[in-house]
């Protein structure tokens, strides 16, 4: 036997051992859920990662979704728990079972549903699951439906340039206002997000400060309802807090931050809209405050779809613009604060948002002056103020 069979031989015999290893049971360890009225999320904890198929099962009191997982078993938790029943809500019930010696079958029974959508994410993995209840007006879907084949056919021949707000935008079109908003706070928890390099000003804390101030301007002065993603110290996936925007059907969702660059010049601010970019420093800032996410490559075909289909491209970046030059407008007031521009990036946490939404980057802590500014109390509470001014600003436009 020459040497070629015997490494071919090798390859053979190593390959089949790793197809065991990779054939080993899944267990679904847990289901986790987050009901509202009209919307629901359902999210399939599971050991490592595994095939799915589903189905969906019409008849004329209820909407049925069956998951068969394959190549999984139940956890004792799941074997014990074998129906989760809701009594005031849309959903009424999500079965779980053993479908077959090696399927585990998940079912999600509903009243009615009128859209879904479900992906998966990685370390650890789990698929994620949303339903959308009955309150869509067949009208309003319609106009997404077109507005996103529109900026689909744009995305084939280039990036799309959105341009002035009375020639494309739908919002302004349906005579839309603005009635509730929710506030992002960055990071947070065991995220601290970017750390001062002179100081070591923690990113979380400027952000869950400046939101806080934003809160109160926004409840003092206008009768908006406004809701915050968190409002303490807590950890929140990226992949919730646009989760929990669109389960209060916010009109608009501003997310704030604090930056960073290893240019230790850079100083200023700036705002992202939800868009492709070739910019290498939108691309960078993208990248760190993406950090903490746990999706992987794998996924990028469906972030991409989401990105080009999104029917708020327009008034994300109308919203980012009112937001930048606002603010910006009232910080020079008082203080000599540079214009990082309005930007546009693909930011996790504005991907899923079924509302304009924002990432404001309130200044730099690499920078020892900002970093200061971003320490100071009067300067964040001019910060909010100018943020709050700018989404009104952005509400008046609409009329």
């Amino acid at each position: 036997m020459n040497r070629k069979k015997i490494i071919l031989i090798f390859l053979f015999i190593f390959i089949v051992n790793v197809s065991v290893i990779l054939a080993k049971e899944v267990v679904l360890k847990d289901i986790r859920y987050f009901t509202y009225k009209d919307y629901t999320r359902v999210v399939l904890d599971l050991s490592s990662p595994t095939t799915y198929t589903s189905k969906e099962l019409k008849e004329k009191s209820r909407v049925r979704f069956f998951f068969d997982l394959k190549n999984t078993i139940l956890s004792k938790k799941l074997k014990n728990e074998k129906r989760i029943e809701f009594k005031e809500s849309y959903i009424k019930e999500i079965r779980v079972g053993q479908f077959r010696k090696n399927i585990a079958r998940v079912v999600l029974e509903f009243k009615e549903a009128k859209d879904k959508r479900y992906f998966t994410l990685l370390h650890p993995f789990r698929i994620v699951i949303d339903i959308y209840g009955r309150n869509i007006k067949p009208s309003a879907a319609k106009t997404n439906e077109k507005l996103n084949n529109k900026i689909e056919t744009q995305f084939k021949k280039g990036t799309p340039e959105i341009s002035g707000e009375k020639k494309y935008s739908m919002a302004r079109q349906l005579g839309l206002t603005v009635k509730r908003i929710v506030i992002d706070p960055g990071h947070g928890g065991k995220d601290p997000g970017t750390i001062g390099k002179y100081y070591k000003t923690k990113e979380k804390v400027v952000a869950l400060d400046i939101a806080k101030r934003l809160k109160y301007y926004l409840k003092r002065y206008t009768k908006l309802e406004v809701y915050m993603t968190r409002d303490r110290d807590v950890f929140i996936p990226l992949e919730q807090r646009t989760a929990f925007a669109n389960s209060k059907r916010a009109d608009l969702f501003i997310s704030i931050h604090a930056n960073s660059a290893a240019n230790r010049r850079a100083y200023g601010l700036s705002t992202f809209w939800l868009n492709f970019t070739t910019d290498p420093h939108s691309i960078k800032i993208a990248a760190s405050e993406n950090a903490s996410s746990q999706r992987s490559i794998w996924e990028l075909k469906s972030l991409l779809k989401k990105i080009t289909l999104t029917s708020k491209l327009i008034e994300s970046k109308i919203f980012a613009t009112k937001v930048q030059y606002s603010t910006l407008y009232y910080i020079r007031k008082y203080y000599k604060y540079p214009d990082y521009r309005v930007r546009k990036a693909p930011f996790y946490v504005l991907i899923g948002a079924s509302m304009p939404a924002i990432l404001v980057e309130t200044g730099f802590l690499s920078n020892k002056t900002n970093e200061l500014l971003l320490r100071s109390s009067r300067f964040r509470n001019r910060l909010a103020f100018g943020l709050y001014k700018g989404i009104i600003s952005y509400i008046n436009s609409l009329r």
